[in-house]
């Protein structure tokens, strides 16, 4: 698929949802070098997707989670500057493998490093985000067969009662002091999920590239704030200010800092002054 086209999307999304309901139940699993969790669903869902978008003679490169360290430093770079599809199979694999219904499938499309277009499909509830020109859209009934319609998003204002949810990086090097509720339940699509509509106030997250590359592209579509910890805004470019991209670093792939994402600056303020990190460099 070389074009954003939610015609042919949307389907393509509703099989990989069956593949991963499929496996629900009892997900084969491994432990990754990274001691990250791999399960059968994910090498599956990843699989069908590169049927569509791993086509480097026609010009077209997947960067997905299961197979980015498998390609040649070529092809990655003719992703970075090209056209290329960043796929997360399952993102929050984790809660996906225990039962727990806080993950999704994300999908995202990229030229000359720019994320341009993004799709999340979350399974356990039945939904799916994506973008179509200047808006965000919805399927609210992706199984059976629902029309696409408008999406609102819902943001919650800044209130001590409202939760917070945190990634496992950021939680196990961070201090809060606020009073809000923290969950941290690993996994980028269902969080910003959330946060989208109405259910968290705020999301802080050390991410890679493929969890957050498609809720990258929902968010520009939208007033919600971005920003790192470095006081960048975040938006759709993928370049080295705000990921590591260099082909020896440990931790490539991943955002140079953490990110804080809410409905607006008050908030990201908020958040940033009553919480602290330890970065990774």
């Amino acid at each position: 698929m070389k074009n954003w086209d939610i015609r042919k999307l949307l389907p393509l999304l509703r099989e990989c949802g069956e593949i991963a309901l499929r496996y629900y139940d009892d997900p084969p699993m491994e432990i990754k070098a990274d001691k990250s969790i791999v399960t059968a669903a994910d090498k599956a869902i990843e699989e069908k997707l590169a049927e569509e978008f791993d086509r480097p003679g026609d010009g077209v490169y997947l960067i997905g989670e299961e197979t980015v360290k498998s390609r040649s430093e070529e092809y990655i770079q003719n992703a970075l500057h090209g056209t290329a599809w960043v796929v997360d199979p399952i993102d929050g694999t984790a809660p996906y493998s225990i039962g727990l219904p806080a993950w999704g499938i994300s999908v995202a499309f990229m030229e000359n490093g720019v994320i341009k277009e993004g799709a999340v499909y979350l399974p356990p509830q039945n939904d799916c985000l994506f973008t179509d020109g200047n808006k965000v859209r919805r399927c609210a009934d992706m199984r059976g067969g629902g029309e696409p319609e408008d999406f609102e998003f819902k943001l919650r204002p800044l209130s001590p009662e409202s939760v917070i949810c945190v990634s496992q990086q950021s939680v196990k090097s961070g201090l809060f002091t606020m009073s809000n509720q923290i969950f941290s339940w690993s996994g980028c699509v269902a969080s910003l999920y959330c946060l989208f509509t109405g259910k968290i106030l705020a999301y802080i997250a050390s991410l890679n590239l493929w969890d957050i590359a498609a809720s990258l592209a929902i968010m520009e579509r939208s007033a919600i704030v971005s920003r790192t910890g470095h006081g960048k805004k975040l938006t759709g470019v993928v370049n080295d200010d705000f990921f590591e991209l260099a082909p020896d670093c440990r931790e490539r792939w991943k955002l140079r800092s953490y990110a804080v994402i809410a409905p607006d600056d008050e908030t990201v303020n908020f958040v940033l002054r009553n919480s602290k990190f330890s970065e990774r460099r």
